[in-house]
């Protein structure tokens, strides 16, 4: 019964989903995986409930970094939205289970909302060069976008009027749309201000090392564009290389923090599935343990 359940999801996600191959492979071992486990409480696939994937999460945690557990969580909550959507369960167990329990990396990968102001702040916004600079990391701060996607801008994607940004050259061709807030929508609107061009030239060009721009409408490279990011990390005393995916994970982490919703962030981030999602959110292991002991499918909580 499981293994036909196992088999008949991953046909949908291969058929109607696009997974690849190696992605549904992933999937196959975390769901065989979870029937074993299963098994052992004797229970089937179908009779899990909230408290058998607190179990999961307590018993992996001792043995696994909890990056792991956060992928294997994504992937239950996959299959079991599935069931729900489909008539197979009448509820779904997962519907409440914490939605990311990712932990930081051995270097840090990720900054503190002070941390990124102090490194904002420390750019002299009073010439084109420094403003430039400033607007590339709070563009990067505000949108999780890639350095790719950054370079690749040009100013005929910035909506000044709805107040988004277009990224027409995603990963793997996708493109989507992002609204900008308040704050950083005034920094752009001052950076276009200073900064000359067409629809169809880049939002961020580059200079040469003198700081002059001979070459107008050069688009800036993403080697210089972490050379940048790296060098302003330096300059505020942080003893990690800091990189413009450090902006990527703050951004995710933000979010989350925020109270926004892991299917938000994962439309904002250009991610296909919450799995990937959830690499980029750290969660500090004090909070996680409250959320375990608040949450209202904690099996322990007192109601």
């Amino acid at each position: 019964m499981s293994e036909a359940v196992i088999l008949e999801y991953l046909s949908y996600l291969d058929r109607m989903c696009g997974f690849s191959a190696r992605t549904l492979g992933q999937l196959r071992w975390i769901l065989r995986f979870w029937v074993d486990f299963l098994f052992k409480k004797q229970k089937g696939l179908l009779e899990a409930a909230a408290s058998d994937f607190f179990d999961l999460m307590e018993s992996r945690s001792r043995t696994v970094k909890r990056k792991t557990v956060s992928k294997e969580v994504s992937a239950l909550r996959g299959l079991y939205g599935y069931l729900f959507d489909f008539g197979k369960i009448s509820k779904n167990p997962t519907a409440h289970l914490p939605e990311l329990m990712s932990e930081p990396h051995p270097e840090s990968s990720w900054l503190t909302v002070g941390e990124c102001f102090k490194f904002l702040d420390l750019f002299d916004k009073s010439s084109t060069l420094g403003l430039r600079n400033y607007t590339i990391s709070a563009l990067l701060w505000s949108t999780g976008l890639r350095a790719s996607e950054l370079c690749a801008l040009d100013w005929r994607d910035i909506d000044f009027a709805e107040g988004a940004l277009r990224v027409r050259k995603g990963k793997g061709g996708k493109q989507r749309q992002i609204f900008l807030n308040d704050a950083i929508q005034s920094d752009m609107r001052g950076y276009r201000t200073q900064i000359d061009g067409g629809p169809g030239d880049p939002v961020f060009h580059a200079f040469s090392r003198n700081q002059t721009n001979k070459k107008k409408h050069a688009r800036l490279s993403e080697r210089r564009l972490t050379e940048i990011i790296r060098e302003q990390g330096e300059a505020a005393g942080f003893a990690w290389n800091v990189t413009p995916v450090s902006f990527r994970h703050s951004f995710a982490t933000h979010m989350a923090e925020a109270g926004v919703a892991m299917e938000d962030i994962k439309e904002m981030l250009g991610h296909d599935d919450e799995t990937e999602t959830t690499i980029y959110v750290h969660v500090s292991v004090e909070r996680m343990k409250r959320f375990l002991h608040d949450h209202m499918g904690n099996p322990a909580r007192i109601i």
